[in-house]
C-alpha cells in the first residue's frame, strides 16, 4: 500500500527547497570579473553559478 503524503507536507518541502535555493543564490551569486582575477577563480565561480542555474531548471521542470 503506497504511503500517503498530505498537501501540507508537500508545501513545507517546497518552502524548504525555496529557502535553500535563496541561501545558495545569496552565497554564490555571480560577481563581475576583475581583469587581474586568476582564470581558475573565474572558472570556479562560473561552476557555482551553473549549479544554481541547474537547480532552478530542475525546479521549473517539476512545476510543469
Amino acid at each position: 500500500m503506497p504511503t500517503q503524503i498530505s498537501l501540507n507536507t508537500l508545501k513545507l518541502h517546497n518552502e524548504r527547497v525555496d529557502e535553500l535555493l535563496k541561501k545558495v543564490e545569496d552565497n554564490f551569486k555571480w560577481r563581475p570579473v576583475h581583469p587581474k582575477e586568476p582564470i581558475e577563480s573565474i572558472m570556479y565561480r562560473a561552476g557555482q553559478a551553473s549549479v544554481i542555474t541547474y537547480i532552478k531548471q530542475l525546479l521549473d521542470e517539476e512545476e510543469i
